[in-house]
């Protein structure tokens, strides 16, 4: 195992390791542990600490599973004089102690892989762009491979102790629930979403206000609030469109993850790329590096170019070659319809005031996302907007990087297939998050210590 995987994995402690502690009489009170509890809940580092979980199954393993496995929504039904009831019927006191006292040594943690081999990053942090993240299953914004990768991603950098910074959407209904009647049909389910009952805190500017950002189209402007959730160290932003000042169907735009046609997802996807942008900009966020995570959030570029020729007084090209250089892109499917296109009416109506900041032609935008920049019945593509105004490019497999260079080749003729720049890191997974707790307390017992730091040694197995 690499060195920064070591780093990343020390704060998972075997589940039989319950040190003696001391508890005050502020300790023992019940506003205390109910605020211990909620403090925990509330940043999803629970959900890849066992002995942090299995605190709150406890609790009522009844409710627990009816909940999701939601930690906010099953201490909602406590009182604080009821939390403190059942955790001296279980003897709970010194656990909840220590997993608190670990949650704050763990953010307060300074020795990290991070910090030893990427310090460069941490003034200018890397933003994280995804339309979905799957951290965990009480928080349903995501609906497969994409999203598991992100939040298996978010986990990781959390870990590494690298400054990242996640930008998504809020679906306040998120992805359906299916259900197979007597004839193995599917039916869906959409279920509304209680923000209450979520790990969500409004993001604010420095003055303390809460961010509201502004996404402008020809046919009026859309506005989504900001939230953030912390994902241990990693604080993941999420837009919301359902708030007061949009039109009805604009509020919608964030209710589902990947419903509507072609005009609400160029929507969404503007409300991603542009108006994240403008969020991490409301808060004083200046990125190192954008990370876009395939082609939904494309739009992203052109509002970092329009920034840098506003603020910087940078031409077009200079701050396309700006914006590019600090960019990186990850593609996902080789299935050609996987990949976003926008017929030129659309990409007018909603990037047209970007356009016009831009100070370039309707053309010349169409041309950014085409494989053939002249071939007016091509429409945009989210893609290959994203490969365009990128410094490096990646697949997620050996395989799927052969495929990608193979279907994307005509980007750059001139190249033989070898040399399309797009290459590929494997996808990972964040071992903590996938492994259950049975299992990692069998390996505790029989595999020899430290083995969790270990398992990428061929040696140790």
């Amino acid at each position: 195992m690499s060195h920064a995987e070591d780093l990343e994995l020390q704060d998972v402690a075997p589940l039989t390791t319950h040190p003696k502690s001391t508890l005050t009489l502020d300790e023992l009170s019940p506003q205390t542990l109910y605020a211990k509890c909620t403090a925990l809940a509330r940043n999803l580092w629970w959900s890849w600490h066992p002995e942090v979980t299995n605190l709150f199954r406890e609790l009522d393993p009844v409710r627990w599973r009816q909940l999701d496995h939601n930690p906010i929504a099953l201490l909602a039904e406590f009182t604080p004089e009821r939390l403190e009831a059942r955790a001296a019927e279980l003897v709970l006191y010194s656990r909840i102690n220590q997993a608190h006292r670990r949650l704050k040594e763990y953010m307060a943690g300074k020795s990290t892989w991070s910090s030893i081999n990427a310090g460069v990053l941490g003034s200018k942090p890397v933003v994280y762009f995804s339309a979905e993240f799957g951290i965990h299953e009480s928080v349903p914004i995501y609906s497969g491979g994409l999203g598991v990768l992100a939040g298996d991603h978010v986990k990781s950098a959390s870990g590494l102790g690298i400054p990242l910074i996640a930008v998504g959407l809020f679906y306040n209904q998120g992805y359906f629930r299916q259900q197979l009647d007597i004839d193995g049909y599917q039916h869906e389910e959409y279920l509304d979403s209680r923000v209450d009952l979520l790990p969500l805190e409004p993001a604010v500017d420095p003055e303390g206000q809460p961010i509201v950002v502004s996404v402008d189209t020809r046919s009026g402007p859309i506005q989504a609030k900001v939230w953030q959730m912390a994902v241990g160290r990693v604080k993941l932003f999420l837009l919301d469109c359902d708030i007061e000042g949009n039109k009805p169907e604009d509020r919608e735009l964030t209710s589902r993850l990947y419903g509507g046609d072609s005009r609400t997802r160029i929507r969404q996807e503007m409300v991603l790329g542009v108006g994240g942008v403008k969020a991490i900009r409301a808060m004083g966020i200046v990125p190192g590096v954008y990370h876009l995570n395939e082609g939904h959030s494309a739009f992203a570029t052109l509002e970092a170019v329009r920034g840098r020729m506003e603020r910087d007084g940078y031409s077009f090209d200079e701050s396309v070659r700006k914006v590019a250089r600090q960019t990186v892109f990850t593609t996902h499917t080789p299935v050609p319809a996987g990949h976003d296109r926008f017929d030129g009416g659309l990409i007018e109506e909603h990037l047209g005031p970007t356009r016009d900041a831009l100070g370039i032609s309707h053309e010349h935008l169409m041309a950014m996302g085409r494989v053939e920049p002249h071939n007016h019945d091509e429409p945009f593509c989210m893609t290959v907007l994203g490969l365009k105004l990128s410094r490096r490019a990646n697949a997620v497999s050996a395989l799927h990087g052969h495929v990608s260079r193979r279907m994307w080749s005509s980007l750059w003729p001139s190249r033989v297939e070898e040399e399309v720049p797009i290459g590929h890191i494997t996808n990972g997974v964040h071992v903590p998050s996938w492994l259950s707790w049975q299992m990692l307390q069998l390996y505790d017992r029989i595999f020899p210590a430290g083995w969790i730091r270990r398992m990428g040694e061929p040696d140790g197995w």
